[in-house]
């Protein structure tokens, strides 16, 4: 009798058993999935950008956002074996929006700073660029910051480009914009007298143009592509493929068909 009851008793405790380690295995690869399993869980790499930014992204005839920027995310998204999903973000709420993932990686002509590195994780740097100061050269002779002393400046807002405009001797009268292209748009009206901001931003603007000019002020500056700042494995993976990308030649394609030429600096060279 004791024999049979302790048969059943081992017969529950080993089904017990079984089912505790189902649930367990089964809890694991959960429990184990790194930052950028759960970025190929859904097949795309989702990217925050500003498309206000020419050439490095803007909306092109049909509204759909493109650029230097937009197609480095897309290259970069297949080297981890995804698609690009861009998801377009104001500016000003950008960097929350990714904190609070509304997308996995935010790229969008965006400074490293020791201030940016306080909230999101960057990339290696995939572009360095001058600042530069446009102007209408019928109305003024610049040669540098200190011309600008006594003029109307714009910058867009909360850009390294406002920074600088700020911190230049003599300027009183900084406007700041939400976007690049509004700025752009008042400089032509003549409501200011120059824009501060990325020198190639502003020498695609004044191109455009027969009056405007642009002058490099040489201030060296990196851009980033932010993540969030736990997500280490994808960090890792999206640095691997920029290098990738700059070894095997498709950053030299991409960027001579925004910029033309060949790059002076290619994601992984080393820093100044």
């Amino acid at each position: 009798m004791s024999r049979t009851r302790t048969s059943r008793w081992g017969a529950v405790f080993t089904v017990a058993l079984v089912l505790c380690l189902v649930v367990l295995s089964g809890c694991r690869p959960a429990d184990t999935a790194s930052d950028l399993d759960r970025v190929k869980k859904d097949g795309a790499l989702t990217a925050g950008n500003d498309t206000t930014y020419a050439p490095f992204e803007f909306a092109d005839s049909n509204n759909k956002p493109t650029g230097f920027d937009i197609e480095l995310i897309a290259a970069v998204a297949e080297k981890l074996g995804l698609k690009s999903d861009i998801v377009t973000t104001a500016w000003d709420g950008i960097i929350p929006a990714l904190q609070t993932r509304k997308f996995e990686v935010l790229i969008s002509s965006m400074t490293i700073t020791p201030e940016r590195e306080k909230e999101v994780s960057f990339s290696i740097p995939y572009y360095r660029a001058d600042m530069g100061i446009v102007f209408d050269k019928t109305l003024h002779t610049i040669s540098g910051p200190s011309d600008l002393a006594g003029l109307r400046v714009g910058a867009q807002v909360g850009t390294t480009g406002e920074t600088s405009a700020r911190m230049i001797d003599g300027v009183t009268d900084v406007r700041s914009y939400p976007d690049i292209q509004l700025a752009m748009a008042d400089l032509t009206l003549g409501r200011i007298d120059a824009v501060v901001n990325d020198f190639p931003v502003s020498a695609f603007y004044a191109k455009a143009s027969p009056t405007l000019t642009v002058i490099s002020v040489l201030k060296v500056k990196d851009l980033g592509i932010a993540m969030h700042l736990e997500d280490k494995q994808l960090k890792a993976a999206v640095d691997k493929a920029l290098r990738d990308l700059a070894n095997d030649g498709t950053y030299d394609t991409i960027y001579a068909k925004w910029f033309g030429g060949t790059p002076g600096f290619r994601p992984g060279d080393q820093q100044p």
